[in-house]
């Protein structure tokens, strides 16, 4: 098998290149399996077209879980620079599980992070020593803090690629096109770009959010059928 021979990140261009991997659609974590509720929104019609699924994705992003994954990441990557790692990751960790909105929740956030945490192990050569399975927005700090990567660049891979695959979702299933979707995700850019900042100055206590109707959205779905994706 072939090793990896250049960790960790040695300049911005190397970091941009290895984040540009770890938020691929092509890392294989599953991510495309999952769609954060917003297959039960598409089918309950409240996401029908181009415009609505612009709005339902950048209210996610910045009132629902898109901005509390982006803080958990945050902290977890601040703390993955300490010399006692495994009681604050834990205590992050178990809360980013416990604020999920419900059972698909925390089952996503926990199965891509078990995936993310097996990639990274495997490709990156990450030990996570005797922590318990990781939050994914948990895991991928861990991993871009090992890696060298900065905090901010990281957290805007990670919420864009968040919106990314929500983005997916509404292009297979409202159905959208594909341009629709390159301009949603142009037009949302500086959205991700923002809630990065926010996350990297941020603190636990400002975990929080108004996406009520996206949070009940995830729950229904745990009822929903038939359905396509996981969550």
């Amino acid at each position: 098998m072939a090793e990896i021979t250049e960790l960790p990140a040695k300049n911005n261009i190397h970091q941009t290149q290895i984040l540009a991997a770890l938020f691929s659609p092509a890392l294989p974590i599953g991510a495309f399996s999952y769609s954060n509720g917003l297959e039960a929104a598409i089918h309950a019609f409240d996401v029908k077209d181009a415009d609505t699924a612009q709005g339902w994705i950048e209210t996610i992003l910045t009132g629902g879980s898109g901005r509390n994954d982006a803080i958990f990441m945050a902290q977890a990557h601040k703390a993955a620079g300490g010399s006692d790692l495994e009681p604050e990751i834990a205590a992050i960790n178990e809360l980013a599980v416990a604020l999920s909105s419900g059972a698909e929740r925390a089952q996503e956030t926990l199965e891509l992070g078990a995936n993310f945490t097996r990639i990274a192990a495997q490709v990156y050569k990450i030990d996570l020593g005797e922590l318990p399975p990781l939050a994914y927005p948990v895991a991928a700090g861990i991993a871009a803090r090992r890696l060298g990567c900065d905090l901010s660049l990281s957290l805007t891979f990670f919420t864009q690629s968040f919106v990314a695959n929500l983005i997916s979702v509404a292009v297979r299933t409202v159905p959208i096109g594909q341009s629709d979707g390159q301009i949603i995700l142009t037009n949302l850019m500086p959205v991700a770009a923002a809630i990065a900042d926010e996350a990297a100055r941020a603190s636990l206590d400002d975990v929080g959010g108004y996406a009520v109707l996206a949070d009940h959205a995830a729950i229904a779905h745990e009822t929903q059928e038939p359905r396509i994706y996981r969550t």
